[in-house]
């Protein structure tokens, strides 16, 4: 009961405070058509447009818009809002997908959409849901670092990914084997769009991940391969993606440090 008791303390806390983790990781950009994403933002609750001149635009068709896939492992999560022994009682782990679409345009700024969010666990879907308004769902997930593989279940969709790392080992951020994941830090430089359920003055805010690859984050360039079976992602059919790795569209594992920031207004 006063674990329970403490997790909610936990929860209420994070509206008014960051969230410090550390990532484990498989990102991943491709290249997708714009027909297949534009339901995404459709269904979003603010007019969203392509940017078509996005830093990857020379990389793509004209009909494609880069995605963003985070397949996740959150560790040791903590609210900077807790005294420290509070705080590490409430760490929590947990494994992750984020669905997101960057370079978008808001009211002629940039911004990152994400449409949809898969999670392990109870207490971090309903944090998703009051604190950010993201349309979170719980469901089975794995993420296997040892044998590199990665899957989530939800209903009847399943989604199984494997990948093949391209060096023996993750390498610092910044070395010359890791040029081509600057287009990662670049996805993120924008904020991404928040629809908290409960706001005295707008519904509709911002959010950061703010990564602090420079200390150093530790990376590799992997080739993916990812199984979509049923409608578990949405307007994303499936079938079978690939992916070479290291590439401005690329994939990459990575671990670092992050911060989520609480809602603010959008710039």
């Amino acid at each position: 009961m006063l674990t329970r008791i403490l997790l909610a303390f936990s929860l209420i806390s994070i509206s008014k405070s960051q969230t410090n983790c550390r990532t484990t990781a498989w990102w991943v950009l491709m290249p997708l058509p714009k027909t297949m994403l534009q339901p995404f933002l459709d269904h979003s609750k603010e007019i969203l447009s392509f940017n078509s001149s996005n830093p990857l635009a020379s990389f793509m068709k004209n009909d494609e818009h880069p995605v963003y896939f985070e397949f996740n492992q959150q560790n040791q999560c903590e609210q900077s809002s807790l005294p420290p022994w509070l705080a590490n009682l409430t760490e929590q782990t947990f494994v992750e997908f984020k669905l997101e679409i960057p370079y978008l345009i808001n009211r002629n700024k940039t911004v990152m959409l994400k449409p949809l969010v898969y999670q392990n666990s109870a207490l971090d879907v309903s944090a998703t849901h009051l604190v950010y308004g993201l349309p979170s769902y719980l469901a089975t997930m794995h993420a296997d670092f040892d044998n590199n593989k990665y899957s989530i279940s939800y209903k009847q969709g399943l989604v199984e990914v494997s990948f093949e790392p391209l060096t023996p080992s993750l390498l610092p951020f910044g070395s010359p084997e890791t040029a081509n994941f600057s287009s990662f830090v670049d996805a993120n430089i924008s904020p991404w769009l928040a629809f908290p359920p409960v706001s005295i003055f707008s519904h509709t805010k911002c959010a950061s991940n703010l990564y602090k690859f420079s200390q150093p984050a530790h990376i590799r360039p992997v080739k993916m391969t990812l199984n979509i079976r049923g409608d578990i992602f949405q307007s994303i059919p499936s079938g079978i993606y690939t992916n070479i790795g290291n590439q401005p569209l690329g994939a990459w594992q990575i671990d670092v440090q992050t911060t989520i920031t609480s809602t603010y207004q959008c710039p």
